[in-house]
């Protein structure tokens, strides 16, 4: 079951951004462990600075000892829209893409609980739901590539499959087959390629070539959608007004959908193969738990010092879905009529073919997560707080929980991929009466040990926000602004020119709202 995925999936997906499409397991592990502090609006307009501010029902997810700072009973709920834009560049286009959509972000309960007893002043419990990924992106390119096509890549995916069986080909990419579940059995089974022995007779059945050298137009549309979210349980004391404790277990879980419709056209030879479509389905699901323990002390009034610690969150059930198909159409070419059999031939002179649902079901560990930081207060006329984020992202693993599904080169690639980052945010609010004023930034590292196609793919997020609050009810705004480049590789060779590689710039503007009412 793991060649059936990996293959199909291999080469046509990069990880693009904090929330964009997997290639492999390994990059799977990447795009649900590089996640956003979550919260409301008035944390997220402070840059997601929190870990040493309390007050805000966002702390059951960044540290739940500001849960502590309650002393009324709470409830809130967000919402918010994202508009996603990129910019690809392909082989010397640029194509402009975008996308909208709205989400509830967060909703909480607080239920605030005086104690009174000795240094314990108080204890608060907390429900709460926090957006940690928006998995809402789309982009597109296209140009003519004149080193290269997808049937360079089947050729070389097939080339040496069981040299020594002459009796090989054409089984691999039949029913049973050890190719049977490939993205190069759909070109296969289009006739975008076939054996040697096909012009060499008595040739090497284990090697392949095609009959069309042309320089194809290439097409791609990439469109994902989802979300990752975290409900918690959250406890939060406060001990003499200068000691908090707390602690929250978490219910993290996913949803994400890439669907893509590559294509090739050959308009320099309309006499043969006139170009091919193949559109892929892939989606993975994905719930599990973690723990979260924290601490806020005032040394002083004007200072909180404030540190967390997240377990590794563990995805306990994984599953991930996918299909493809391939349609092929041609201008009555005598190649594919002589040479093949036409069953899967429509009147139009078109062919296609599907690999069914292939469904793989594993576990999978994200890294411990330590935050520190610091919050200083300005008399009564605001506040500065900052924070650093240490994440080992190579310290993810994956496991099987399907009979022949081995991760041991995955879990390997993550540990020789990915680095050990240090996250860093920073957020200021300035009061003035009932209102707030607040402006952020944050900054995460690239997560590569090594640049990937000359791409940082480090992300900035500037953010700005206003605020409203009474004693019965408060309203916040704020406006996120993410920027970020990365690069997609539609597919890898190595013998026949360089690789394509599309690079891009993303950006995703997030306005988001809390309203609360204090109980």
């Amino acid at each position: 079951m793991k060649k059936i995925i990996s293959l199909a999936l291999s080469g046509f997906s990069v990880f693009v951004s904090i929330s964009a499409i997997a290639q492999t397991y390994a990059e799977e592990a990447l795009l649900f462990s590089r996640i956003n502090p979550g919260g409301s609006a008035r944390i997220q307009a402070m840059g997601g600075s929190q870990v040493a501010l309390g007050g805000d029902y966002s702390s059951a997810f960044s540290n739940p000892a500001g849960l502590g700072f309650f002393n009324r009973s709470e409830a809130t709920l967000s919402m918010g829209t994202n508009f996603y834009n990129s910019t690809s560049s392909y082989l010397g286009n640029s194509t402009n893409d975008s996308k909208s959509n709205f989400n509830i972000p967060g909703f909480s309960v607080v239920f605030h609980n005086d104690k009174n007893s000795g240094k314990l002043v108080s204890g608060n419990f907390a429900l709460s739901f926090s957006r940690t990924n928006n998995f809402n992106q789309n982009f597109t390119y296209q140009g003519y590539n004149p080193d290269n096509s997808l049937i360079d890549y089947f050729i070389e995916q097939s080339n040496g499959e069981h040299p020594y069986d002459p009796n090989y080909y054409p089984s691999q990419f039949n029913d049973g087959g050890a190719s049977q579940y490939n993205l190069t059995a759909l070109g296969y089974h289009n006739y975008l390629f076939g054996p040697m022995s096909e012009i060499n007779k008595g040739g090497d059945s284990s090697q392949y070539h095609t009959y069309f050298g042309a320089v194809p137009l290439q097409y791609e549309r990439v469109q994902t959608s989802g979300a990752q979210n975290q409900f918690n349980i959250s406890y939060g004391l406060n001990f003499n007004d200068s000691f908090y404790l707390g602690a929250t277990v978490g219910f993290p879980s996913f949803n994400y959908r890439s669907q893509k419709t590559y294509s090739e056209a050959f308009p320099n030879v309309p006499n043969t193969l006139l170009g091919f479509d193949l559109n892929e389905d892939y989606t993975i699901k994905g719930s599990g738990i973690n723990t979260t323990i924290g601490a806020i002390f005032k040394p002083k009034d004007f200072i909180q010092l404030g540190f967390s610690v997240a377990t590794p969150t563990y995805f306990y059930s994984v599953a991930d879905n996918y299909s493809a198909t391939m349609t092929s159409t041609w201008n009555n070419y005598s190649y594919v009529d002589i040479t093949y059999p036409s069953n899967n031939r429509h009147l139009d002179g078109s062919y296609n073919y599907s690999l069914d649902q292939l469904i793989a079901n594993y576990t999978l560990t994200t890294p411990w997560r330590f935050k520190a930081g610091a919050t200083l207060f300005i008399q009564k006329h605001g506040l500065i707080t900052a924070e650093i984020e240490q994440v080992n992202y190579g310290k993810s693993s994956l496991s099987s929980q399907t009979d022949g599904l081995d991760f041991t080169s995955d879990n390997q690639e993550i540990k020789s991929t990915y680095a050990n980052v240090i996250n860093v945010r920073l957020g200021g609010e300035y009061r003035f009466g009932k209102y707030r004023a607040r402006l952020g930034y944050s900054h995460m590292p690239d997560p590569y040990l090594a640049i990937q196609n000359n791409t940082d793919n480090s992300i900035n997020n500037y953010s700005a926000g206003l605020g409203y609050r009474t004693t019965k009810f408060f309203i916040d705004l704020g406006l996120i602004q993410s920027q970020w480049n990365s690069s997609y590789n539609p597919y890898t060779v190595y013998y026949h020119g360089q690789s394509p590689v599309v690079t891009l710039q993303n950006s995703n503007t997030n306005v988001m709202i809390t309203v609360g009412i204090n109980l």
